[in-house]
């Protein structure tokens, strides 16, 4: 038995010993696997293996329409309302649509917290589509019948085969980014641009049997202002064609690729930061351009699908989402501007300047082209002109706001009074402000609606304390000029501040505002925006009210 016993004994221990080492070779094996598993991963976008993109279906752009695989037509014409055909807003209607508004003040939750609350914006009565459904429910655009743009599947795209011996030297024409502007950096690649959205990334390809001496990368937000932090973009000036990703989806028409991030919220920032300079930047391809943006929010194309729709005819791609290799003949990624709510014509394609692009909002919101302002139209000889009157409800308000209200009346104006919101229909509002013949209200970005007024209209600015006019001229009453509207400035006195009562005379905040603004952009933004609400002396500013009337006259 103890023969036996032994014999046991040694083969369990074989046993266990060959377990043993099956499981260190296990072990080994599985470690190998998972090194060669991250070092894959951390070499894809490197080495462009995406040849699984090769076995896509999907989307195709067949005679102008994108479709699916069983021809379900994914986009369908949009018919378009012309600006002459709209009639003017009654007083009544406007009346209509301000209280609508006025009344659910405070039933929108408040989703841009720190923002200025004084501009309009679109009214949500449901649920907003999740980013990447808006391509297909709110951006539907009408699709070329020329000009149209090619995309095939990467199964049909021809890959070029090229072999190393044949590489000679090439250098590019002209750098393709410029980060010398302080306000914006941008990029402009011409001939074979791709753009890889998951990765963020966009590369530029050099010509086949070249090469390319001057490969580098940039990375930046593409937006108008490089000071806002924003989803960096990485742009690659490949060394050879031989490193380029292979194209899923092939066009022939432009791209642009620009981020929304922190400068949307605010209908100043709206205009200034976003629409404006996309205009400058894609209003001369004429719809022939395609959008690729990141940090995109949906509810921002709802808002403005109008404008949207007049600047592309195609689909808007979440390019953060957008696991497609799409091949251009030219990508511009960043937004170039030029200065605040303003165009400078001498830099921008067929010399747009701030007058066309409102005249271009106008057209986008169906509202009259070159027409007088209602005033002047109204053949009833007691028809008096209209004032919109902006009642902020934060800061810079008016204390005295009904007696404001009394003064303008008394003064020969049919006042209208409004507290724009965050939930505001700014298509329905447009109408509204495109009724009146003044627009007035302290300095703020409720004045950006001006774009709606129509030529020759005024816009009556009442500038907060704290020596504000640089800020007020800048911002207002220089892009009212350019726009052909006429404008008044009304600087209110420290006696006209909350800020005195507050503070007292001899603080530095009512007696040295020069001290105040010396200490940066936020101790005057804390004192002279935030803190301060504004009494105003109807007695110092009826001459104001008897000024507009002659301008309204003449």
């Amino acid at each position: 038995m103890s023969y036996i016993s032994k014999i046991f004994e040694m083969k369990n221990l074989k046993n266990m010993n060959w377990i043993f080492s099956e499981r260190r070779f296990v072990s080994l094996v599985s470690i190998l696997a998972f090194v060669l598993v991250i070092v894959a991963c951390f070499t894809l976008p490197d080495q462009f293996t995406l040849r699984a993109l090769n076995s896509l279906s999907g989307e195709q752009y067949v005679n102008g329409t994108y479709t699916r695989d069983n021809g379900e037509r994914l986009i369908e014409p949009v018919k378009e309302t012309k600006g002459e055909d709209r009639q003017q807003t009654t007083f009544q209607e406007a009346n209509e649509i301000v209280e609508k508004y006025n009344s659910s003040t405070n039933n929108h939750s408040n989703e841009y917290n720190g923002t200025d609350n004084s501009h309009a914006t679109e009214t949500m009565q449901q649920e907003l589509p999740k980013a990447e459904e808006i391509q297909e429910k709110e951006t539907e655009f009408d699709p070329p019948t020329n000009n149209e743009t090619s995309i095939k599947n990467a199964t049909d795209v021809p890959q070029v085969e090229e072999s190393p011996k044949n590489v000679i030297e090439q250098t590019p024409p002209k750098p393709i980014c410029d980060n010398s502007n302080w306000r914006y950096e941008a990029c402009d690649i011409t001939g074979d641009a791709r753009t890889f959205g998951i990765f963020s990334t966009v590369f530029y390809v050099p010509p086949p049997q070249t090469i390319n001496p001057a490969a580098q990368n940039w990375t930046f937000g593409p937006q108008s202002r490089r000071a806002v932090q924003a989803k960096n973009v990485t742009v690659k000036s490949l060394f050879s064609s031989l490193e380029s990703p292979p194209c899923s989806i092939k066009n022939n028409i432009p791209a642009i690729v620009f981020a929304l991030g922190c400068l949307t919220g605010n209908l100043w920032h709206d205009f200034s930061d976003v629409l404006i300079p996309l205009f400058i930047n894609s209003r001369a391809f004429d719809g022939e351009v395609q959008f690729l943006i990141t940090d995109m929010h949906a509810w921002f194309l709802q808002k403005y699908h109008l404008v949207f729709k007049k600047l592309t005819r195609y689909e808007i791609i979440n390019f953060d989402m957008d696991s497609e290799v799409r091949c251009y003949p030219r990508v511009m990624v960043g937004l170039q501007s030029h200065k605040d709510l303003s165009i400078d014509p001498e830099r921008t394609p067929n010399g747009y300047n701030l007058f066309d692009f409102k005249m271009f909002i106008r057209d986008a919101f169906a509202l009259p082209q070159s027409v007088d302002i209602p005033f002047k139209l109204n053949r009833n000889p007691d028809r008096k002109p209209r004032v919109m009157l902006v009642l902020r409800n934060r800061n810079r308000r008016f204390m005295n706001g009904p007696e404001v209200v009394q003064a303008v009346q008394n003064s020969g104006f049919e006042v209208l009074p409004v507290e724009p919101t965050r939930d505001m229909n700014i298509t329905e509002f447009s109408q509204v402000v495109d009724s009146c013949d003044v627009l007035m209200g302290a300095h703020g970005a409720a004045l950006t609606n001006i774009m709606f007024l129509r030529n020759n209209a005024l816009m009556i600015q009442i500038v907060p304390y704290g020596k504000m006019e640089g800020d007020a001229d800048n911002f207002y009453s220089k892009p009212a000029a350019e726009m052909k509207l006429r404008h008044l400035e009304y600087s209110i006195s420290a006696e006209e501040t909350t800020l005195l009562e507050k503070y007292g005379w001899d603080n530095p905040v009512i007696s040295d505002p020069d001290s105040i603004h010396k200490q940066g952009w936020q101790a005057g933004m804390r004192y002279y925006w935030i803190e301060q609400d504004i009494k105003l002396n109807l007695t110092r500013f009826a001459p104001v009210l008897v000024k507009a009337q002659q301008l309204l006259h003449e």
